[in-house]
């Protein structure tokens, strides 16, 4: 049988954490959420979080959005805001410089939300985690492995993602221990951890291919 590993080639340096979780907040103001996805295709599901923020904001819930990325399919999805009467309320950033620029975006913010169709192991994430934000994110690819199953969604369920953002921001405890968990999770990617785990690998790999060329001679 074959021997099958893999490890994710994300890893955070010490400035991508924030010094503490967030404490719990009043309830009462306006909820901030922000996304961070490449717009030139739809797989991140940019569109579906629009309508949830559509959804919430019909059901009485106080939210804006914050749209970090860009892409060809940007002017339709800000024309999709416009269709629901949101443009004051979806901001679309653009791309923004990786690091200190995202980073001051994710520590305005309330609440980080991936509901993609399709992923692997979402940098953008691992990245939000790391600055204490609560997260929501879809059952696929590789979120099942950094969110808990309360905090996950199926993807393209609008509804679901309304629901799931409306209960969240409902409980200001609960986003305070989402904080916490996110935190401590994403501190498991840093580089002086992953490190030795790559390097491990890669002296196993050596020895045994080593070891196999040898019993071809």
């Amino acid at each position: 049988p074959a021997l099958a590993l893999s490890f994710t080639d994300v890893e955070l340096d010490e400035h991508a954490f924030a010094d503490a979780p967030r404490a719990a907040r009043p309830a009462a103001r306006e909820f901030r959420i922000i996304t961070v996805a490449t717009l030139a295709q739809l797989y991140k599901a940019p569109d579906v979080l629009i309508d949830a923020v559509a959804l919430c904001r019909r059901e009485g819930l106080d939210v804006q959005l914050v749209v970090v990325g860009d892409g060809k399919y940007r002017s339709s999805l800000e024309a999709r805001t416009r269709a629901r009467g949101l443009e004051d309320k979806i901001n679309f950033l653009g791309q923004l410089t990786a690091g200190n620029a995202v980073r001051a975006q994710l520590d305005r913010a309330d609440l980080f939300v991936l509901p993609s169709k399709a992923e692997g192991l979402p940098r953008a994430l691992l990245e939000a985690m790391a600055r204490g934000l609560p997260c929501i994110g879809s059952t696929v690819g590789g979120i099942p492995e950094l969110l808990p199953p309360e905090d996950l969604v199926p993807p393209g369920d609008v509804e679901a993602l309304a629901h799931k953002i409306r209960e969240v921001t409902a409980d200001p405890e609960r986003m305070a221990r989402m904080s916490a968990r996110n935190l401590e999770r994403a501190r498991q990617y840093r580089e002086e951890i992953l490190r030795p785990v790559r390097l491990a690998f890669l002296d196993y790999l050596c020895v045994r291919t080593e070891a196999w060329l040898s019993a071809r001679q």
